[in-house]
């Protein structure tokens, strides 16, 4: 066979067109793979950093039982690994009732909670009366509830917790 002096350089063109697409492709595989990695980074900041707000709402909930046992702020301040946290001395009156504190940002603050800085503030919203007591049918037992031992008074709390890693 006779080769035409028109097809000259045709495989030279050819293997180009295909080292182009193989090109192409790897650099499609490589973004690919570094959009994974940041979805997978983002992922790991949001999981710690909801796990440090969920620790800080944990923390939280002793300090209010422990202040209203206690009738003023307590503890004052409690040890998180190495970092002592200092409680805001205006949470105790929040808790009581005795001041509204609701533009305060932070009660305490935990440094480094498992690499996870933790900003609380928690703020008295409200009290109401729980069904069943004699402060709610002011007298004895009326066939719901068990009296005074039934009910009693409820308070209602809202603890911001934010994590940020």
């Amino acid at each position: 066979m006779k080769a035409l002096k028109d097809e000259q350089g045709m495989i030279l063109i050819t293997v180009i067109l295909l080292l182009m697409v193989v090109t192409l492709l790897g650099i499609m595989a490589i973004n690919s793979a570094t959009v994974d990695i940041q979805i997978t980074g983002n992922l790991k900041r949001s999981s710690s950093s909801f796990s440090g707000a969920e620790a800080g709402i944990d923390l939280s909930t002793p300090i209010i039982e422990k202040s209203i046992a206690a009738g003023a702020l307590d503890p004052t301040s409690f040890t998180v690994g190495s970092d002592t946290v200092n409680i805001d001395s205006n949470l105790g009156d929040e808790i009581a009732g005795g001041h509204d504190y609701d533009t305060d940002t932070s009660d305490f603050a935990v440094p480094s909670l498992g690499g996870t800085q933790v900003n609380v503030d928690i703020d008295r919203l409200y009290s109401y009366t729980l069904p069943g007591g004699a402060m709610e049918f002011a007298s004895g037992y009326e066939g719901v509830g068990a009296a005074a031992a039934g009910g009693g008074v409820g308070v209602l709390y809202r603890i911001n917790s934010q994590g940020t890693k």
